[in-house]
């Protein structure tokens, strides 16, 4: 730190009064909450003055840490391209280009599904630059995307802008023949805008006063916005509105969802056909518009408090639905439901399972492809993809075909049949598994990550991800076919094809870093999984430095991934240990649910337990352990802060919703109610009130010896307003033995990701990082 310790901005206490149910809060600083007041903004203008001025002695560690993410990042690279119809898509980025280039070829040859091979700096014969967002963005301080679509057909491209970061976006439409702008221009817009498959109309989201998605809007190209007919309204503040195409690109699907059930309703992509009419509809802020009169068929009424999804397919020659869903499973199962049966209680629903429920396995998505169901899955925490023939789906219906032998030899060990699989061969004494067991990609390490990174429906091919702690991302072509076709075994899954694994310069290699899994133990004997990353080459005899880092909230679990950024860290000597707490998903639905609403505090408390296994350890030094996390995981920091302070040195709190009692008694406020059936309702709930009262960060701070703690913020943050960093940061001054070791940082031009720009990003990591390095002790 600097010689002459600089003053850190004291804000002036106003106590402005909250009273619910017989409770009377006397807010201190609620009073910036006024974004546009120039006493506000010149308060956060100080706030960073002071974290710039009381670092000043970090600024060539920070200049060092982003040398190294620099250095260690392939900055002019490209994607692996991936196949849609007659074009092959892939993305370029530039050294020098905070963003992405989108690109494409056209296809060659039919029958070859191997990427064209792709050079950094070098354009293909034939390759057509889609949108050069490096260029688009020049003009504004902050650039991301939301929507980025081409049709089905390949002939013109859809996508939205959002220049300010408070993530409303505005559409825009090229026609990729001519590559000229079309006027279509629509703004004020959500995520998730999508062209038809014909590329006649655009279908879009926007969102109500509180940010919330609840009109869906249809488009016709070439025509005035004004014209864009309402296709649905979801009136229910708790529930969040979301269009998509099914995977056969045959279905317009809404569904109406929170975290807790959903409601579907699909219509086929011909209904529709035809033009909205000439004269101008309500727009989205028009409160009396009416949806358009459309034969919606809804699947389950949300009366039934079922968590699904669907996707129609044709089975056997009849019309079904798949539904992925909760009903009487927690962590899910996968149902067959004719499709007549439409919009009939649940208790009426004939369904068939595809795949029965599981206390050890938990269904996350299931997607067909013309051959195959492609399965998103979790088990022993971490997540995978199981690949089951359709003839397994068509033979539940119509009964079993002759059994096609397998023409090729899957000894290697690259596809491995699932332990439900063997099991259940075993238990029957049969040669060889149902097909309904399906295959899975097997991999080296225990601890991993594998998703579907696509499943186009007549592809032959799925393509997969992969990545670890140590393995950076790797991208697989796994082949499918009928069962038993050449190059496929039984379940018709050929042996995965490597097509890329991200490239990190200076020298990196896997084996110098290692992986491990530990368990801690809570007061309620709960056993908490705990990942711990390391260089292979510390002596595990001498205590070393922990950043230990959760997120713990709506079922999203903290899985195992690659970061180059985090290699500045270890290679420090600093440990970096996740804890996988209740509130995560990791480990089932149970384990979600263990940690929201009434059982929230679990969250927290699994956090301590398992900074406290960790001090116990020989190659931790238990006086040199911090606390991370962001957004929900910023709550998270605050609130083990408040429990217990003396087991940190530093703490790290990015964008972190640490007044989350104000928020949820606020509905106006973007999110808010949405947010209910994440943390309860305390409008409403006197119980839920008292319960929130008792772990809001802010609410809760106390005279303690708080480590030094930095937050950091962005002004046009929707999802957790920046005003929550900056009363918990003004406040626990108040409370803090060492107040000037409170620092918050806030992003004047950026939103809940903070600035834009891989470069922008970088520099904001090693500032937190440099940060964290002074009080882990390797700042040198």
């Amino acid at each position: 730190m600097t010689s002459e310790q600089p003053s850190y901005p004291v804000a002036p206490s106003r106590p402005v009064e909250r009273t619910f149910h017989r409770h009377t809060f006397a807010d201190p600083y609620e009073w910036l909450r006024d974004k546009d007041s120039p006493e506000v903004r010149s308060h956060l203008d100080a706030e960073n003055a002071y974290a710039e001025a009381t670092t000043e002695d970090l600024a060539p560690l920070r200049e060092r840490i982003y040398g190294e993410i620099k250095d260690r990042t392939l900055e002019t690279d490209l994607s692996v391209p991936s196949r849609r119809g007659d074009w092959w898509y892939f993305t370029r980025t530039v050294e020098g280009g905070a963003h992405q280039i989108f690109c494409r070829v056209p296809v060659t040859d039919p029958a070859q599904w191997t990427p064209p091979t792709v050079e950094p700096g070098t354009a293909l014969d034939g390759e057509q630059t889609l949108l050069d967002a490096n260029a688009a963005s020049q003009e504004h301080d902050f650039y991301a995307l939301g929507a980025f679509s081409v049709s089905e057909d390949g002939s013109r491209l859809a996508w939205s802008e959002d220049t300010a970061g408070d993530e409303r976006f505005t559409i825009q439409v090229k026609d990729l023949a001519t590559g000229q702008l079309l006027a279509d221009r629509i703004e004020q817009t959500s995520y998730g805008a999508f062209l038809t498959p014909d590329a006649s109309q655009l279908i879009y989201i926007v969102v109500d006063e509180s940010w919330r998605p609840w009109r869906v809007y249809r488009h016709v190209i070439g025509r005035d916005a004004s014209s864009d007919e309402l296709l649905f309204q979801e009136d229910d503040p708790g529930l969040w509105l979301g269009a998509e195409l099914s995977a056969d690109k045959q279905w317009l699907m809404l569904s109406s969802s929170c975290s807790e059930y959903s409601e579907y309703r699909i219509l086929p992509v011909t209904e529709l056909a035809g033009s909205p009419t000439d004269e101008p509809v309500a727009d989205a802020s028009d409160d009396a518009a009416g949806p358009a009169s459309l034969p919606w068929r809804v699947m389950i009424s949300r009366e039934d408090r079922v968590l699904y999804e669907v996707e129609p397919l044709t089975v056997a020659g009849q019309d079904y639905v798949l539904l992925t869903h909760d009903a009487h499973a927690p962590n899910g199962r996968v149902s067959l439901v004719p499709l007549g049966h439409a919009g009939r209680a649940l208790a009426d629903l004939e369904l068939t399972d595809v795949i029965p429920a599981s206390e050890d396995v938990r269904i996350e998505s299931c997607v067909p492809t013309a051959t195959h169901l492609v399965v998103a899955l979790r088990a022993d925490t971490t997540p995978r993809v199981r690949l089951i023939p359709r003839r397994a789906v068509d033979e539940i219906v119509a009964g079993p075909r002759e059994a096609v032998p397998s023409t090729s030899d899957t000894g290697s060990g690259r596809l491995a049949e699932s332990d439900d699989a063997a099991a259940s061969s075993a238990a029957a004494g049969a040669a060889s598994p149902s097909l309904l067991d399906g295959a899975e990609a097997a991999f080296d390490e225990e601890l991993y990550t594998s998703g579907v990174l696509s499943a186009e429906y007549e592809n032959p091919v799925v393509r997969v991800s992969y990545t670890s702690f140590v393995t950076p991302p790797r991208v697989y072509d796994i082949p499918t076919a009928e069962p038993g076709e050449s190059g496929t075994n039984e379940y018709g899954v050929g042996e995965p094809v490597l097509r890329r694994e991200a490239t990190v310069l200076g020298g990196y290699r896997s084996q110098d870093y290692t992986v491990e899994r530990d368990w801690a133990v809570t007061e309620d004997g709960t056993r908490i999984p705990v990942s711990i990353v390391r260089r292979a080459d510390l002596d595990p005899t001498r205590p070393a430095p922990v950043l230990q880092y959760a997120y713990g909230s709506y079922e999203i679990s903290t899985d195992p991934g690659f970061s180059v950024s985090r290699l500045s860290l270890l290679d420090r000597g600093v440990i970096w240990a996740v804890a996988h707490v209740r509130g995560g998903g990791e480990l089932g639905r149970g384990w979600y649910e263990n940690g929201k609403k009434d059982t929230k505090t679990n969250t927290f408390t699994d956090y301590v337990a398992v900074t406290r296994h960790l001090a116990t350890r020989p190659d931790v030094d238990a006086q040199r352990i911090a606390v991370m996390g962001g957004s929900a995981g910023g709550l998270l920091v605050g609130a083990v802060l408040n429990l217990a302070p003396e087991l940190y040195c530093a703490a790290l709190a990015a964008v972190p919703f640490v007044d989350p009692l104000t928020s949820m008694l606020m509905p106006e406020l973007p999110l808010t109610a949405l947010e209910w059936e994440e943390w309860g309702n305390p409008v409403d709930s006197a119980e839920v009130y008292e319960y929130m009262r008792s772990y809001s960060p802010y609410e809760n701070l106390r005279d303690a010896d708080y480590p030094p703690v930095l937050a950091v913020t962005s002004l046009n943050d929707t999802r957790v307003l920046y005003v929550e960093p900056a009363k918990w940061v003004a406040a626990l001054r108040t409370r803090a033995r060492h107040p000037e070791t409170v620092v918050l940082r806030c992003e004047m031009a950026g939103g809940h990701g903070g600035a834009s720009g891989r470069y922008s990003q970088w520099k904001d990591t090693a500032w937190e990082y440099a940060w964290l390095a002074r009080y882990l002790g390797v700042a040198d």
